[in-house]
């Protein structure tokens, strides 16, 4: 019961019976319309104020049971918050780089990385976040029946991170906080919650909350964290997800400075891409051994992709990679402006929203990007590809 709830009861209680006496009093005792008038003015006041509390008493039953039933959610959950603590203090832990459904018995491979970043989004700290998938299944009991198809949508476990990518501020108002970096937090447990400022998600055969979990750092080698981890999930999936997992440093596309390692950031990501055969990859050499090998390597990994805003990797099969007799002419007019380039010079394998054409240069193997666009004043170059792809991932 609130407070106003409580002031109209008092109210009613003091006003009800007080009002009705005395008009009850003025109406027998009276001998006067004037004080007869009055005395039913009264027996009426008091006849509305308990009206008031008659039709109170239903709304004030109901909050005092909406109240209990609030409490008994708490303790509840609270209860299975201390449960879950209790049980997460153990030292049998599941195999290294294994995800389970407990409840279930369905284990996965699996495979984690993490970041942790300071004072991000302004906020004061040690933000950390991590990312576990498990993509291979690894056991399922025979008798269980997959008709969610667990076994080819695996488990993807998602604490700072969205969308494959590390506190992204769009969906992260700041990462999990750590009152010190995590090679320094071993044998410390680390509390996970919902509504705690990151995303907190899991991904099976749908997505659903977290509503808590728990994370121990076991070790920390080279950047590696072997962590072990707890999650329950109440709704949805309503099972608890555990595992013993290596969670390897993320390297970021801004710091990143080899293919490979630009390569998995893209691989990561939810980018359309359309892989190649071996044999169309042959066929792309062949035509064009002057190719650089990291961008051989992009075509092997990746194949042709589309990173938002921009299509990298294709194949015309002409002598400058240009699909349709109008980009020939609109790239000649962008060659144009110097004496010192010509289209049959370069091949051209990316093109952006804003008709900004990619090449390398057909005449060596140098591994320059040369960028033609109307906003640039001048022919723009990238040292390599790696530097290209670094700057396209940053964007």
């Amino acid at each position: 019961m609130n407070k106003k709830d409580f002031y109209w009861v008092i109210a009613s209680l003091i006003v009800f019976p007080l009002c009705s006496a005395v008009g009850t009093v003025m109406v027998v005792l009276s001998k006067g319309n004037r004080f007869t008038a009055f005395g039913w003015f009264f027996i009426l006041t008091g006849a509305f104020f308990l009206i008031l509390l008659l039709l109170r008493i239903p709304v004030i039953i109901s909050a005092l049971r909406d109240r209990k039933y609030r409490q008994r959610i708490t303790r509840e959950k609270e209860k299975a918050f201390n449960d879950a603590f209790a049980a997460f203090q153990r030292n049998d832990y599941p195999e290294l780089n294994t995800v389970r459904i407990v409840n279930e018995g369905i284990e996965f491979f699996a495979e984690g990385r993490y970041v942790c970043e300071s004072n991000f989004n302004n906020v004061s700290g040690n933000h950390f976040a991590f990312e576990i998938i498990g993509a291979k299944l690894k056991y399922m009991p025979e008798t269980y029946c997959d008709v969610c198809n667990l076994a080819e949508n695996g488990v993807l476990v998602e604490a700072g991170y969205f969308e494959r990518k590390p506190l992204d501020d769009a969906e992260n108002d700041n990462g999990i906080i750590l009152k010190d970096a995590p090679e320094k937090l071993v044998g410390q447990t680390v509390t996970l919650k919902q509504n705690d400022g990151y995303n907190l998600y899991i991904w099976t055969a749908d997505g659903d909350e977290i509503d808590f979990g728990f994370l121990k750092i076991l070790k920390c080698e080279d950047d590696v964290l072997t962590v072990y981890f707890s999650l329950n999930v109440s709704a949805g999936l309503c099972d608890t997800v555990e595992g013993t997992v290596e969670l390897k440093r993320d390297a970021s596309a801004d710091t990143a400075e080899d293919i490979h390692t630009l390569i998995d950031v893209i691989k990561r990501r939810p980018y359309n891409a359309i892989e190649l055969s071996d044999g169309q990859i042959e066929a792309i050499l062949q035509a064009n051994p002057f190719l650089p090998e990291s961008y051989v390597e992009f075509l092997k990994k990746v194949g042709f992709a589309d990173l938002d805003w921009i299509d990298v990797g294709r194949n015309a099969d002409t002598p400058t990679n240009l699909y349709r007799a109008e980009e020939e002419s609109y790239v000649k007019q962008l060659l144009s402006a110097s004496a010192d380039y010509h289209l049959d010079d370069f091949y051209f394998f990316a093109v952006d929203a804003s008709d900004s054409y990619y090449a390398f240069s057909r005449n060596n193997r140098e591994a320059t990007v040369y960028a033609f666009s109307n906003d640039a004043p001048f022919i723009t170059h990238y040292e390599n590809f790696e530097k290209f792809l670094s700057e396209i991932l940053r964007a």
